[in-house]
Formats: C-alpha cells, structure tokens, sequence
C-alpha cells in the first residue's frame, strides 16, 4: 500500500455508469422435492435444528428481560435485548454456505447470525479443531464451566460453549 497515492478529481468524479446484471427478485419456485434432492434430508433437518435452536435462545433472552425468568430460574438483566426472533432462517441460510474462515458482520441483533455461524462452523469443523478452538480461547475458562455438564460427543460440547459464551457475553 503506497503512503502516497495520487488521485485525479477530473477522473474520480466524471459521469459514468455501473451495470449491473439483472437482479431476480420473488423468483424462488424450487419445490420441497427439489430442494430435499439438492441438499438432502439430513442437511434439512440440521438448517431446522438450528433455526429452532436460534429461537428457543432468544425467547429465552426475551423471558428475562420481559417475566425476569426462564423456566423457573430468576435473572434480572437490566442491559437491552435487540432480539432477532423471525429472523432464523435468514442467519441459518447465510452460514449454510459460508466456510469457516468467512466472516460475518451483523447488525445489533446479531445473536442469531452469531449463533448460527457457530453451529455452522461446529458442524464442518473436526473433533481435534474444536478442542484445539474452546482449549485457546480465554485460556479455556468457557470450556471448563461447559465440560462440568454431561455431553454427548465433542460437536455437542462445542454448541454447549457456543451458548454458553453467547448468553455470557450477552450478560457481561
């Protein structure tokens, strides 16, 4: 990157055009059939899962703001609540595709983008990388508090972090 770039006004600000190709608005007419074919049964239920996983989290999140509980434990959290409830299956969607290494920037109802980049990311990330990830990360303080509570496998002590540090950043 040069610390001297010389830019011509005459050039930077004459008339011009940018063209674009057409952009398909209301034209999705994939059918069911097609879309389980494409992507197959098992990737449906998991883009569901997430969605139904990014909902329960930010109904809870909206309980104790609202009745100051969820399901029956008390919190009070004074701080805002910028929920993304409705907005499932667009974060869902967008982390579908994306590698691990994209980066996402949200907006500030960002739980759910962050939320389902993660599950994303658990579901094409290794056993050892994982690890490797919740071991790095604050010197495994997250893992540790998650590690104590029963787990499956590797991939559900990974989602069990991934709520947890969320709901932990949420909460300061």
């Amino acid at each position: 990157m040069p610390k001297v770039q010389f830019v011509d006004p005459k050039q930077t600000r004459k008339s011009g055009k940018i063209k674009f190709r057409d952009i398909l608005v209301n034209q999705y007419n994939t059918s069911f059939a097609d879309e389980v074919a494409r992507l197959g049964k098992d990737a449906l239920i998991g883009i569901y899962r997430d969605m139904v996983i990014i909902r329960e989290f930010e109904t809870m999140l909206n309980e104790i703001k609202t009745a100051g509980n969820y399901l029956g434990v008390g919190y009070t959290h004074p701080g805002p609540a910028h929920l993304s409830i409705g907005q499932e299956a667009s974060s869902v969607g967008q982390a579908y595709v994306l590698d691990v290494e994209d980066y996402i920037f949200g907006s500030h109802r960002s739980h759910g983008e962050i939320l389902a980049k993660g599950l994303s990311a658990i579901k094409k990330l290794d056993e050892g990388k994982l690890q490797e990830i919740m071991r790095g990360y604050f010197d495994g303080l997250i893992l540790r508090v998650v590690e104590k509570e029963k787990y499956a496998d590797i991939k559900d002590l990974a989602e069990r972090y991934l709520l947890y540090g969320t709901l932990a950043e949420i909460f300061a």
